[in-house]
């Protein structure tokens, strides 16, 4: 068959990735010193090339001293320069779009420039080895001979009083995938760049029913469990395998995919499935899974981005001369990840801590976000320890999480704190009070500074699980207007802001049950 053939062509044209993959096993190094050069030279003649005389700078140690590690409010008015129509500001070459991200505890909208060279270099370059990977690792894989279903983001037209395009990063992707690749794809790049999501997921979910040939699914995990339930719901069918029996990978990314995993291994009950992990951010396209046994990521070190590194504990005194290369990293260690981008990023503070599993190569996990952390009692709690804490919890009583948010009960005159959790189960557990006392003891298993701190309730008391209506979160999204292809719930925040709004909204949920109830008695 001619779809076969164009396969093995593509499958083919892999192989030169992988081949070029293996140089981060045999020589990174030389391929972050390469980046560090072509980031730098290029974009010498650049208002902030100029301004930090990149020319003269010849190695990282004065590279670090000459320029600061930059906020996204600390480049801002660059940015503005940029939307105003100047050229040659952050980096050579046009800006022709902006991609739109939202920060997680915020909600405040960012817009990180990008230029064909950054789609190119960083974005489709990580794809095709995130694709000849799989290749590698499923010698049939089909990608290329059947069709595949991507849920990605919005296109939201110009930005105020410019000529520059906004939209989610993968909306960008997707709106610039080549002629050539688009027959491979569903649903078609309008429908799949709409900016408003419900619109979306319906459209996609009428256009992927119809379909019986769909062999790779691509997206988010919480937006692809809402539409693969739609599919479900249109065509009656109890998985996905009954629709797609030749479905073969899931790439996914966004957010940790541990919590959902057993919601996807319902919806596609095959054993040889493969899951894919990716760490792609509107900023960049970092890390992929190289590995089938594993899911620590391997760093992409030759996709336009430098790297530097800080460790947690030195970022939060803001110690940040205490940056370091991938020469001198450690494993174990939590970092903040600083980029310098061919987009015009430079030393900037992603957000993301990462720990490094391995080095040589260099293998990651996304471990947390800075601003994503809970010190309200000295306990210092990770985002990864609550996901331990509540895989393991999940496992003993069989319950299924969608979706959560932590947030601190503070110490008042008459009561002790404690940490107080909302979930929305997929899979609510039989007994939500044993659910609360087994999530509090593994807590006390994954943080030493939790177990002390709750000895005998000395400092707080046992944590509180409040279980919240199916599909809460998703309204709480729209009443607080963080739907789009960047929203994410906030795991763990170190105030009260996000639980407050949430309870709101629950009281005000319940309160329009109650009355829904008697009106119809």
């Amino acid at each position: 068959m001619i779809s076969n053939l164009i396969n093995r062509l593509f499958k083919g044209y892999l192989k030169f990735h992988e081949a070029d993959l293996k140089a981060h096993y045999k020589r990174p190094l030389h391929l972050q010193r390469q980046e560090f050069i072509h980031l730098l030279k290029p974009n010498a003649n650049t208002l902030f090339g100029k301004q930090y005389d990149f020319r003269s700078i010849r190695d990282h140690s004065t590279f670090a001293a000459r320029i600061p590690v930059h906020s996204y409010d600390e480049l801002w008015p660059y940015i503005q320069r940029i939307i105003q129509g100047e050229g040659d500001v952050l980096t050579t070459g046009k800006v022709t779009w902006l991609a739109k991200t939202a920060g997680t505890t915020s909600g405040s909208s960012k817009y990180i420039p990008m230029t064909r060279n950054t789609l190119r270099r960083c974005h489709f370059k990580a794809a095709w080895y995130t694709l000849a990977t799989l290749y590698a690792h499923h010698e049939n894989m089909q990608i290329f001979a059947q069709r595949n279903l991507l849920i990605g983001g919005g296109m939201y037209g110009k930005y105020e009083n410019s000529n520059i395009l906004v939209g989610d990063i993968s909306g960008i992707v997707i709106g610039n995938i080549p002629l050539l690749l688009r027959p491979f794809y569903y649903p078609d790049i309008e429908t799949a760049t709409l900016p408003n999501y419900e619109e979306k997921i319906q459209k996609t979910a009428e256009i992927a029913a119809r379909q019986n040939n769909i062999t790779m699914l691509g997206g988010v995990p919480t937006w692809n469990l809402s539409l693969y339930r739609l599919i479900l719901e249109k065509t009656g069918a109890n998985n996905l395998v009954e629709i797609w029996p030749g479905l073969q990978a899931y790439i996914h990314g966004g957010v940790r995919f541990s919590p959902y995993r057993k919601q996807f291994e319902q919806l596609i009950p095959k054993s040889d499935f493969l899951y894919h992990e990716v760490y792609n951010a509107s900023e960049g396209y970092f890390a992929i899974q190289d590995q089938l046994a594993k899911d620590d990521l391997l760093l992409l070190l030759n996709t336009g981005v430098f790297y530097e590194f800080i460790e947690l504990k030195h970022y939060h005194q803001q110690h940040y001369e205490a940056a370091i290369t991938i020469k001198d990293v450690e494993a174990g260690v939590p970092y903040v990840m600083l980029i310098t981008t061919n987009a015009g990023l430079y030393r900037y503070v992603i957000g993301d801590v990462i720990t490094f599993t391995e080095v040589f190569p260099f293998r990651i996990k996304v471990t947390g976000r800075v601003q994503e952390y809970i010190n309200a009692f000295g306990e210092d709690l990770q985002q990864s320890q609550v996901e331990q804490a509540l895989l393991a919890t999940c496992r003993a009583t069989q319950a299924v999480v969608r979706d959560y948010t932590i947030a601190p009960q503070y110490i008042g005159l008459q009561e002790k704190g404690r940490h107080q959790w909302f979930i929305e189960f997929s899979t609510p557990p039989q007994d939500l009070s044993l659910f609360t006392t087994l999530l509090d003891r593994e807590m006390q298993i994954e943080n030493s500074n939790y177990k002390q701190k709750r000895e005998n309730d000395f400092a707080i008391q046992q944590l509180e699980v409040i279980s919240l209506p199916r599909g809460f979160f998703r309204q709480w999204l729209q009443e607080t207007n963080r739907m789009g292809g960047q929203a994410k719930i906030p795991r763990l925040v170190n105030h009260r802001k996000i639980a407050d709004s949430v309870l709101e909204l629950l009281t005000k949920t319940r309160t329009q049950t109650q009355r829904t109830a008697s009106q119809n008695q």
